[in-house]
């Protein structure tokens, strides 16, 4: 079974995963699982995050599977200019040039930025001046977009406001659900309308 891997590190911004985990206990309702979910960090030393929450990772990076991971996540923190990250950075270079999907959201597009890996490809992040001023490396300011999230080629980013979208994107570029579920799971979590999750349910159990 593929892989879906999260990046987790002290100060990571932890609402900024939300949505896209809430899609995730979806699978339950399908047949068959399709993604093994699991958090990866430096070590299996627990990580506190910006709101507060002690996390255990379930593996740490050594343990990755390579070749069987279908994305790596990467959420926003105030750490990712760090040193200690430039193992975490190196391997998302590597999958990524091996076509996998790589995910990131807020600061973690500094360390994107930072690689080089947004400097042919369409992306975001939370302003222009954000990836210029903080990532020294970064020449990717002509593919910069002002939009909440962005997806290019396998490179999925957001701004700290583009969490919905972000999900969005994973989630099609995964093929977790059919083109229906994903609209109408975006469609209820942007309006709130419940006919949305009703339409959601209903897709899900086609």
């Amino acid at each position: 079974m593929k892989k879906i891997y999260m990046y987790i590190l002290d100060t990571m911004a932890d609402w900024e995963s939300g949505y896209f985990l809430q899609a995730l206990t979806l699978q339950k309702m399908l047949p068959g699982q399709k993604y093994q979910f699991n958090t990866v960090a430096l070590s299996k030393q627990p990580v506190k995050t910006a709101g507060g929450i002690t996390l255990v990772p379930d593996i740490s990076i050594e343990q990755i599977e390579i070749n069987e991971t279908a994305a790596l996540l990467l959420i926003g923190a105030d750490t990712w200019m760090d040193k200690q990250q430039q193992k975490i950075l190196e391997l998302a270079s590597q999958l990524a040039e091996k076509g996998t999907l790589v995910a990131a959201i807020c600061g973690a597009t500094l360390g994107l930025a930072n690689m080089g890996l947004l400097d042919t490809r369409v992306h975001t992040s939370n302003a222009p001046f954000f990836l210029t001023e903080m990532a020294p490396n970064y020449k990717g300011e002509a593919y910069y977009k002002e939009d909440a999230a962005v997806s290019d080629q396998n490179i999925v980013t957001a701004s700290s406001a583009g969490s919905l979208l972000w999900a969005r994107y994973i989630l099609e570029y995964l093929e977790l659900f059919s083109p229906e579920t994903i609209n109408a799971w975006y469609n209820y979590f942007t309006t709130g309308d419940a006919n949305y999750f009703g339409e959601m349910m209903a897709t899900l159990q086609k």
